[in-house]
């Protein structure tokens, strides 16, 4: 839809607010300000489980003729909330889902969530849940949406809710813990983060997000632990080594050089292949005054960042030439 122009510098978006007691999705100019439309919505803002309705989560109710052998069922079970019937939620969500080519519900909710309008992607990934073909990735954008429109806490406690479930994946842990982080509670994140690596110890990601999160708290020898799990897969290696050189370096500020040393030496070969890593190992044969290990870890500073400027210039006063007197006899 193509929209009237209302600065000379317009830069329309979308964002979520809500409007006249409901939330929407409003497509604004962000240079003037200029709201252009608002789209409301009713929204489920309950558990979405059987018997409740997915257009705004009220309770549904069985009206009097109804038999789950007709095949007009869904016209005798109606909302207590709306006053929308099973049959008419399902043909308005179907209407919303035509949105996207394949009138997909988990797929037109992943298409508007990426233009940012969260509200009507809320609707259509609880869509998901209830009638699409993969519940459960449809929970997990409702709970990530819910995060994106500002209803953390419902989030979260949803999350719990579906934990709690006989048969929950296992995967609804990670998603407690990045709303629990979201939220500003990092012990819950943490705990959740333990009860999901209880369950299932092989998810570097897991053990990566628990290292940041133990880094966070200052809990070093936790999180070199966790960063120790998490250096198992190259997609999470490069954020394990920045835990571990954050902790070294805590270490080496507060003058605990052994065990600096040590928390490097859990990055084993990898040592060489970050810069980061193969500098404070430089520095710290500086202040043992090994000349040779010096050299050898200013040089794989080198190899691994050649632009690297302390580096270069340490190495410009180590790696002389030696002299020779006036006479070469």
């Amino acid at each position: 839809m193509s929209e009237a122009r209302c600065c000379a510098e317009m830069d329309t978006r979308w964002t979520h607010q809500v409007v006249e007691g409901s939330l929407a999705d409003v497509f604004y100019c962000g240079a003037c300000g200029h709201v252009h439309r608002a789209e409301r919505y009713a929204l489920a803002l309950r558990f979405p489980k059987a018997g409740r309705c997915v257009n705004c989560g009220g309770d549904r109710r069985e009206l009097p003729g109804f038999s789950a052998d007709r095949p007009d069922a869904g016209d005798f079970v109606r909302c207590t909330q709306c006053g929308k019937s099973a049959t008419e939620d399902r043909e308005m969500h179907d209407r919303l889902a035509a949105l996207h080519p394949s009138r997909d519900f988990l797929r037109a909710s992943r298409a508007l969530a990426k233009s940012q309008r969260n509200v009507l992607a809320v609707k259509l990934a609880t869509a998901e849940v209830s009638w699409g073909a993969d519940p459960v990735s449809g929970m997990i954008a409702r709970l990530e949406l819910l995060d994106a429109i500002d209803e953390t806490e419902r989030a979260v406690d949803e999350a719990y809710e579906w934990a709690d479930l006989p048969g929950a994946p296992v995967d609804v842990w990670g998603i407690v813990a990045q709303l629990e982080a979201s939220a500003g509670n990092v012990d819950g994140a943490i705990k959740a983060l333990e009860r999901g690596l209880s369950i299932d110890s092989d998810r570097a990601g897991w053990w990566t997000e628990y290292a940041e999160l133990l880094s966070h708290t200052d809990d070093r020898p936790s999180a070199l632990r966790a960063a120790s799990r998490g250096l198992i897969s190259p997609a999470t290696e490069s954020r394990c080594i920045a835990v571990i050189v954050e902790i070294s370096e805590r270490y080496w500020a507060a003058g605990m050089f052994a065990e600096a040393l040590a928390a490097c030496s859990i990055a084993g070969s990898l040592q060489e292949r970050y810069a980061e890593l193969a500098f404070l190992r430089a520095r710290m044969a500086v202040n043992q005054q090994d000349s040779g290990y010096v050299l050898r870890w200013l040089k794989a500073t080198i190899d691994a960042n050649p632009s690297h400027p302390e580096a270069n210039a340490m190495l410009a006063q180590y790696d002389r030439p030696e002299k020779k007197g006036w006479f070469t006899w």
